[in-house]
């Protein structure tokens, strides 16, 4: 990723910062919807360069900021993109730069991730125990072993957490669906990368495996 467009929003005594989120992203997802490959997919990433996540004895602090930037990987896929007329109607509410080169020093890059809590587990063990050949009962001992051990838990830790899934609470924007009919939390993580990875992302501008530059 070569190039970017930073956004700011606009504080607003009279308007929420989620409310802001919200009108900007659904802009900044239908611009992507505009501008996506044949199998779905974007050559933009996004990333959030005052997200905040920490987990401080139990509890949580979860903060997007106030800053957006687009990534992509020429200026003239930004500039085909057009944000600024994509996000003309809010122009009250948001403050969009011009497209910038990333700084040639930047050496920490983020991952940048939809955080889709699966509360179902049931149904993964039923596929884990087809995919083994083994019981349903079987199969529910083995995941709760693997999971104490991988999160240094207790077996009993562990079958807790079976009956009653964790959700991380991560920074969301609430999003309506582009038929309208279902409103929905985005819920986002952003985690520094051990290395960069190149490659696509979805129309929300995020990606499992590719990353973008962060300073």
């Amino acid at each position: 990723m070569r190039f970017y467009q930073e956004i700011t929003l606009i504080k607003t005594p009279e308007i929420t910062p989620y409310f802001i989120w919200s009108k900007l992203y659904i802009q900044v997802h239908l611009a992507l919807v505009e501008q996506q490959n044949s199998d779905k997919t974007v050559n933009f990433g996004v990333s959030f360069p005052k997200y905040r996540y920490e987990d401080k004895e139990g509890r949580f602090f979860a903060s997007l900021g106030s800053k957006l930037r687009v990534f992509a990987p020429t200026e003239v896929e930004l500039q085909r993109l057009n944000l600024a007329q994509w996000l003309e109607r809010l122009v009250d509410y948001v403050h969009i730069k011009s497209i910038q080169s990333v700084p040639d020093n930047i050496s920490c890059h983020v991952n940048v991730r939809r955080y889709r809590a699966d509360t179902k587990l049931d149904r993964l063990t039923r596929r884990y125990a087809k995919r083994r050949g083994i019981s349903f009962e079987e199969a529910r001992a083995e995941q709760n072993q693997r999971f104490a051990d991988t999160h240094n838990l207790t077996l009993h830790q562990a079958q807790q957490h079976y009956i009653q899934p964790k959700v991380k609470d991560y920074p969301f924007i609430k999003l309506q669906s582009l038929s309208g009919e279902k409103e929905f939390s985005l819920l986002i993580a952003q985690v520094e990368a051990e290395q960069c990875c190149s490659g696509s992302f979805s129309t929300y501008g995020l990606s499992s495996q590719s990353t973008v530059p962060h300073w």
